[in-house]
């Protein structure tokens, strides 16, 4: 077998165990994931994100197993929380690359 493809079976089953989780969230831990998820593949530019965001959804299981509401997580405005998670990791978003070839451009 290929190397390629066993590596994309292993992500592919990987992907399918995430999706799994999310599903066996809280309803609003489940919601916020999902729309975290939608919101920040808008900006990723790799697989690297895939990680943020399996980070991101252990994070929430652990506060669910703590029986912590997610406002005490995200706080009052998940857009902001979100928007941490891509200041944090400007590597694995295409704004990165952009503000790069920006800067690149006057030199």
């Amino acid at each position: 077998m290929f190397k390629w493809y066993a590596k994309y079976r292993e992500e592919k089953r990987d992907y399918k165990q995430y999706k799994k989780r999310i599903d066996a969230l809280p309803e609003d831990y489940k919601t916020a994931m999902k729309a975290i998820e939608t919101y920040l593949w808008n900006f990723a530019k790799g697989a690297g994100m895939f990680e943020i965001l399996k980070n991101v959804l252990e994070m929430f299981e652990n506060a669910a197993a703590d029986q912590l509401e997610l406002k005490a997580v995200v706080g009052d405005d998940l857009a902001e929380f979100a928007d941490s998670l891509l200041n944090e990791y400007p590597e694995e978003t295409w704004m990165d690359k952009q503000r790069s070839k920006l800067r690149d451009s006057i030199k």
